[in-house]
């Protein structure tokens, strides 16, 4: 794959695809490229993945949501001269259909299964077939092998999760949208895991581009899947969300470490003193992964000191860190879209309403309707408008809103939130439930108090 011609640099013209190294977007900030990761990176390839971001774009580094590399401020002969430079290093890109699993793939001891042959079945029979240009733009299927990373919350149109029935592994197959929210369509056995999801992509090819799993209907799939979908399921929960963040043992004496910048984004100068002192550490290997993570794996005790440097950076390395639990796009000036600059109001939540972000749900701060940090429904929603901040609860951003709060009045009423669920909530009652308790036009009308 070679770098494009100057003139070859275009907007999309095909809705909802997502940047790539061959096909920036258009930003706020100057164009925009991503690249995702199929295997592990060298701390070092990162560093110079770091000073690629400086030389050809603004410096700042986004870790997306699924555990892409964006490089941003980029300008269409730049974006050319940084495919061409990340190119050269010869690095484990993914091409061609997003076919997701565990960063730890392979390594984690505590997964069910290893998902490395589905994985590779999967995409190469997409390659042959031709299906990605076939394909919705952002058409997604997810292999869960279960371990420390839970994929359950990233929306997939097709979904393997690795259970276990009897001692015999099998993958359950879920269609459209998140695990809890995926229409569960019966079990596969191993041999008949990865031709099944080429078999559904055809056919989602031949319905058209916009086609996904959630229009798939199970009688469809029956049909399609024919003897391979076994009559029987197995009753298993959907996982608990477990964000990769802190210590995490693999077996066999290796370990782990799992942190994220805040919000997801961090200067490349910064990024790289992280790779720099991993690479003194002697920890090899590193991969992005969900929830906007950097996981690198070794030894203990450099894991736990890679983590403590990393705290002191300020970067997020345990769930129960506030700014985990809020989930923000780039906002004003970095994207066209934006209607404010949403870290500013991130960080102001992080710092003085700790008290509700404690882990029941995510806050969803959107600089406009898109929702594209956080696609799925939040319990506190709120998107910027040109009016103001629009709230919604238990919605999607872009939702009709139940309360739109003027410029000036928004981090006030975040911190009224926080003092009300101090003062009010039940013993033993988390956020998400005190908030659902009290509904919305009761939560609406306290945010709008005063104003």
């Amino acid at each position: 794959m070679s770098a494009l011609p100057l003139s070859d640099i275009q907007p999309f013209s095909r809705r909802g695809v997502c940047p790539a190294l061959s096909a920036p977007m258009q930003t706020g900030d100057g164009l925009l490229s991503r690249v995702a990761f199929t295997g592990y990176v060298y701390p070092q390839d990162f560093i110079t993945l770091c000073a690629l971001a400086t030389r050809h774009g603004n410096g700042l580094v986004d870790i997306t949501a699924r555990g892409g590399l964006q490089f941003r401020g980029l300008s269409p002969q730049s974006a050319s001269r940084l495919e061409r430079d990340v190119l050269k290093l010869g690095l484990p890109i993914r091409q061609g259909l997003a076919v997701e699993t565990s960063p730890l793939v392979g390594v984690d001891q505590t997964a069910i299964a290893d998902t490395r042959n589905i994985v590779h079945r999967i995409r190469l029979s997409a390659e042959k077939l031709g299906l990605h240009d076939r394909l919705a733009a952002k058409m997604s299927v997810i292999v869960d092998s279960g371990g420390h990373v839970s994929l359950g919350d990233l929306l997939a149109d097709i979904r393997l999760r690795a259970v276990t029935m009897n001692g015999e592994i099998f993958w359950q197959l879920t269609l459209g949208g998140a695990e809890n929210k995926a229409l569960r369509a019966g079990l596969l056995r191993q041999e008949h895991a990865a031709s099944v999801v080429i078999d559904l992509l055809s056919h989602l090819a031949t319905i058209g581009p916009d086609a996904r799993g959630r229009d798939l209907d199970l009688a469809t799939v029956r049909t399609v899947c024919g003897e391979r979908l076994l009559d029987h399921d197995v009753d298993v929960a959907p996982r608990v969300a477990q964000l990769p963040y802190g210590l995490m043992p693999l077996g066999d004496g290796f370990f782990a470490a799992g942190l994220a910048p805040a919000f997801g984004q961090i200067s490349a100068e910064m990024l790289a003193s992280l790779f720099q002192k991993a690479a003194v550490l002697g920890l090899a290997n590193v991969r992005p992964g969900p929830s906007h993570s950097l996981i690198f794996c070794g030894r203990e005790a450099d894991c736990r000191e890679l983590l403590a440097y990393a705290a002191t950076a300020g970067f997020v390395t345990m769930a129960r860190d506030p700014r985990s639990a809020i989930a923000v796009c780039p906002g004003a000036p970095a994207c066209g879209s934006a209607f404010m600059p949403t870290h500013a109001l991130a960080d102001h939540a992080a710092a003085e309403c700790g008290s509700i972000l404690d882990g029941s749900f995510t806050l969803h701060l959107s600089g406009c309707a898109k929702g594209c940090a956080h696609p799925s429904p939040a319990l506190l929603a709120f998107h910027g408008r040109a009016e103001g901040l629009a709230f919604g609860l238990s919605a999607r951003v872009g939702d009709p809103p139940t309360a739109i709060l003027p410029i000036g009045a928004q981090k006030a009423a975040l911190s009224r939130l926080a003092q009300l669920y101090e003062k009010e909530h039940k013993p033993g009652e988390n956020a998400r439930t005190f908030f659902s308790r009290l509904g919305s036009e009761t939560v609406s009308a306290l945010l709008q108090q005063d104003n």
